[in-house]
């Protein structure tokens, strides 16, 4: 009889650093998702903000997911990136609608 070792290579520590890894990478990979919604729904804010504003001299520059690999080094940073550079982006043009419509 060979045993479980001569099948199974790993030792039980083994099963724990890979059992880590994974979930490190569920949770990247949550994050990433995570992100891309918030994109999604400040990309609809920004739309319906700019139908408001009647202004289209800003085109939303959401280079990321179309330039990078998804498991590039530097991916997930410069998602967060871009994506908080939308919602400031968003956020003025929210306030701005509101200083306009303040004053009419």
């Amino acid at each position: 009889s060979s045993g479980i070792n001569a099948e199974w290579p790993l030792r039980p520590g083994d099963l724990d650093y890979f059992d880590q890894q994974i979930r490190i990478l569920e949770r990247r990979n949550a994050l990433i998702e995570k992100l891309r919604r918030k994109q999604f729904g400040l990309l609809s804010d920004l739309k319906a903000t700019k139908n408001n504003l009647m202004s289209t001299d800003w085109k939303p520059d959401l280079t990321v997911d179309s330039t990078m690999n998804e498991n590039a080094p530097g991916y997930l940073s410069a998602l967060w990136k871009e994506t908080s550079n939308l919602e400031i982006r968003v956020n003025t043009c929210k306030s701005k609608i509101l200083v306009e419509t303040s004053f009419m």
